[in-house]
């Protein structure tokens, strides 16, 4: 009998095989966060704004040159110097206004200025007859109660008639009978006229209305004789003069 050979298939002790450790799952990375958009869809984009090429000028010599550098240096301190005369001029009126209504209380030809000596020259602070329109009478009220108000203010408005509106007119229907009562207001019955007017043509949001309140034309000089100054300080809070300074002729 043949005996076999180590290492042969018959003889040979077979060994397991070795038992493989499945790999470990991959964790799933977080997706990464990109910038949050949203879609605008048919909306036009808005046009980015380029500065405009112009052809250059020839400036052989360079003369021109120093004129636009000069005009520019002078265009910033014109501009530096224009927003320190309006701080000035705001804060001179500011300090001349209590001696003003002081000194003209219980007058009733009050002089339009105030004069402030320096060793420059004079400068007048000139309170003009000017005030800007108030969105309503709301401030006033504290001051002024309604009674005086009522006497010294009015109602301002203007209206606008944008023509550009007006391309979607169409002709009027049969107008309607208008209601006339007892006690008519001129002013309030040409509003509604127009109103009704441009109804009929379609186009009444072609109009436009400013609303304000503004002092009447006696309220500059009887201030001075009805109010006391802390009365007319408060009021500049609500309702200020629009003041001028002056310096040309008064060195």
């Amino acid at each position: 009998m043949r005996t076999p050979t180590p290492g042969s298939a018959a003889g040979a002790t077979r060994e397991p095989p070795p038992v493989q450790t499945p790999a470990p799952a991959a964790k799933p990375q977080p997706k990464t966060k990109g910038l949050a958009k949203v879609s605008f869809g048919a909306i036009a984009a808005k046009k980015e704004e380029t500065k405009t090429a112009y052809p250059v000028f020839p400036d052989a010599n360079g003369e021109c040159a120093i004129i636009a550098a000069r005009l520019i240096a002078n265009t910033d301190a014109f501009d530096a110097l224009e927003s320190s005369l309006k701080v000035d001029k705001a804060e001179l009126k500011l300090r001349v206004e209590p001696h003003y209504f002081a000194v003209n209380q219980r007058k009733h030809e009050v002089p339009s200025s105030v004069a402030v000596n320096s060793p420059a020259g004079e400068v007048l602070v000139t309170f003009q007859n000017r005030y800007a329109s108030l969105p309503d009478e709301a401030g006033l009220l504290p001051v002024l109660g309604e009674e005086r108000v009522g006497t010294y203010f009015r109602q301002a408005f203007e209206i606008k008639i944008n023509g550009d509106k007006l391309e979607s007119a169409r002709c009027p229907e049969e107008p309607a009978d208008l209601d006339v009562a007892d006690e008519r207001n001129p002013i309030q019955e040409l509003i509604d006229a127009l109103q009704a007017l441009f109804q009929r043509y379609g186009v009444l949001d072609a109009l436009e209305r400013k609303v304000g309140i503004k002092p009447t034309k006696e309220f500059h000089a009887a201030r001075h004789l009805e109010l006391t100054p802390a009365e007319n300080l408060a009021l500049e809070q609500a309702c200020p003069i629009i003041a001028m300074i002056k310096t040309k002729g008064r060195k």
